[in-house]
């Protein structure tokens, strides 16, 4: 269901329509689209095009045929497109293409570019209806196909002005809707996969030890709650931009494979939490749906692979450099007084990177310019983050040097400075999510930026390997080395002992997580809120898991019978949890 809505919301006709759309489509076509009348779909992908847009074969030829009884100026489409989401049953198809115009009709121009039209699937030429099956779910995707299909020009999206210009229309719309709907999803599945970890690591006993107290299961959970509290701070913060009116395409894309990335990740932990009982499918198992559709989530609307090594960097890059832009628009236009004072202030620019990277480096941070009244463990957060991003600034210089506009092709240094900078984005949001947390999440913050700072050095070591003079480059970013370690064991036990006992953290990191009464979710929250109490009845008289032992234990006055009812209770609702499907055949 999240999929099926979430498609054509990205990136559909409606979206389209509303932003680019003439008067009369949006007239006619966005009511039928919001009562459901039309069920929209959007075909991008074909069997020779994935990522790769360009390579597209799916053609519109202009030209003049009969359409309603009128001699019509229109276009001739040919597709063979697949992976379209809601295509099996769409009365209205979003299509790019490779428009053409040979006979001149509309220009002296025959290869015009990508185009974006919407086709009534019913026209005659028009073959859909067949499904494909995405990997553990059944949402509706499928191919189809265009032979001949004639359009009039009022079909094209905006209208015949708009020819040519889908590709900029895709992207625009694209880094807007990737930034909602997959990193949306993702933080659901991430919550859920930590609420149920949490209280399962809780109930579910191992040599009369809850899960959580073995360092092995801490070293899962915590990292668990880190990545979500980031997540939600990075959704949080990038929602308020879109709310801004605002169009930030590399935090869209920031989002999209972060949370996706992490989907992945977190899922696994909490399948390695739970064991067998997320292994075995039925009505009992609540990890196995989001478990078999993570790959989904990685490969629409930009591959995963692709967004790292290519569009994370590559676009921020252009987009956020203070003189790269602009150098570039000045040789283009050959106005060379412009051109020479921005690199003047460019060379400037690099050599005031390269004495902050060394100076915030070797001093730690303590020379820059910090929130004020900033204190304690934050101060020094901020003053890490400074440093950083000093750092990053002297090495993107340093590889716009080496490679030049070749630097489009190194995807793997590109990889490295989208992890780098996804690591910076990630601890900024997460300083700024502070703000509106009480002090219960202290300790996790702690944990997670630490954390972050450790990786981001490795980055910074990893990159500075890739260039020549590499020594000379670490001293400059980290005269001190990697310095700052992984958090501590005893943070780590701390940490995790604060997510268990304290029902303002994980019910703030899982608020988001929505579920049935009597459902297998709504028995496990039962449990674990009992389990809470129970605790303190097991460190006084030790673990006990059967009805006879709980009934013993009251006829020796061990108990009262309010703990009695307790025990009993949780123990009918820890084993209702920790039972599995099974089946005759």
């Amino acid at each position: 269901m999240a999929v099926t809505v979430m498609v054509p919301n990205s990136l559909g006709p409606a979206e389209l329509i509303l932003h680019y759309g003439t008067d009369e489509q949006k007239q006619d076509l966005l009511p039928k689209l919001a009562t459901g009348e039309h069920i929209p779909c959007f075909a991008l992908t074909s069997t020779d095009a994935g990522s790769d847009a360009g390579a597209m074969v799916d053609s519109g030829v202009i030209c003049q045929q009969e359409y309603n009884g009128k001699n019509t100026l229109g276009i001739r489409l040919n597709w063979d497109k697949r992976y379209t989401t809601l295509a099996p049953m769409a009365t209205l198809i979003g299509l790019a293409f490779k428009t053409y115009d040979p006979d001149g009709l509309i220009g002296n121009q025959s290869d015009l570019g990508i185009t974006c039209a919407l086709v009534d699937s019913t026209l005659n030429g028009v073959s859909i209806g067949r499904h494909h099956h995405p990997i553990g779910s059944n949402f509706s995707n499928g191919p189809h196909q265009g032979k001949d299909v004639f359009i009039p020009m009022s079909a094209v999206i905006g209208g015949q002005a708009m020819i040519a210009k889908g590709w900029s229309m895709l992207m625009e719309s694209l880094s807007l809707g990737r930034g909602v709907s997959l990193p949306s999803l993702s933080l659901a599945g991430v919550e859920l996969s930590l609420k149920t970890s949490l209280e399962y690591a809780l109930i579910r006993k191992q040599f009369k030890q809850s899960l959580y107290r073995f360092q092995g299961v801490a070293e899962k959970l915590v990292p668990m709650a880190a990545d979500t509290l980031t997540m939600k701070a990075m959704s949080n913060f990038h929602l308020n931009l879109l709310d801004q009116g605002l169009n930030p395409s590399v935090s869209s894309a920031i989002l999209k494979y972060h949370h996706t990335e992490l989907l992945r990740t977190n899922i696994n932990h909490a399948m390695d939490i739970h064991g067998g009982k997320t292994v075995m499918l039925g009505q009992r198992n609540y990890l196995s749906d989001i478990y078999q559709v993570v790959p989904i989530a990685i490969t629409v609307e930009g591959a995963n692979i692709l967004t790292r090594a290519m569009i994370i960097f590559g676009q921020g890059l252009m987009r956020c450099h203070p003189f790269l832009k602009e150098e570039l628009e000045s040789l283009e236009k050959k106005d060379t007084v412009l051109f020479n004072r921005l690199l003047g202030h460019h060379l400037a620019h690099i050599i005031g990177v390269k004495i902050k990277s060394f100076v915030f480096a070797i001093s730690g941070g303590r020379l820059a310019k910090i929130p004020k009244g900033v204190k304690g463990f934050e101060k020094n957060n901020y003053q890490q983050l400074a440093t950083l991003s000093a750092s990053f600034a002297f090495l993107v210089e340093i590889v716009l040097m080496k490679f030049g506009p070749k630097i489009k092709f190194q995807e793997s240094v590109n990889g490295l400075f989208s992890d780098l900078l996804i690591k910076m984005y990630s601890i900024s949001v997460l300083l700024k999510y502070r703000q509106v947390l009480d002090n219960d999440f202290n300790d996790l913050i702690r944990w997670s930026v630490q954390r972050q700072v450790h990786e981001s050095q490795v980055l910074l070591s990893d990159i500075c390997g890739q260039l020549n003079f590499s020594l000379v480059f670490r001293w400059i970013v980290l005269p001190r080395g990697v310095n700052q370690p992984l958090p501590s064991v005893k943070l780590q036990n701390k940490v995790v002992n604060q997510l268990i006992n304290n029902p303002n953290l994980k019910d703030t990191l899982t608020s988001d997580v929505l579920y049935a009464k009597d459902s297998t979710l709504d028995i496990l929250d039962q449990a674990y809120t009992l389990a809470v109490e129970a605790e303190k009845v097991y460190k006084r008289v030790g673990y006990v898991d059967s009805y006879e032992a709980i009934d013993a234990l009251l006829d020796k006055q061990q108990i009262s019978i309010d703990e009695h009812q307790l025990l009993s209770r949780l123990t009918e609702l820890r084993r209702k949890i920790l039972a599995v499907d099974d089946y005759e055949h």
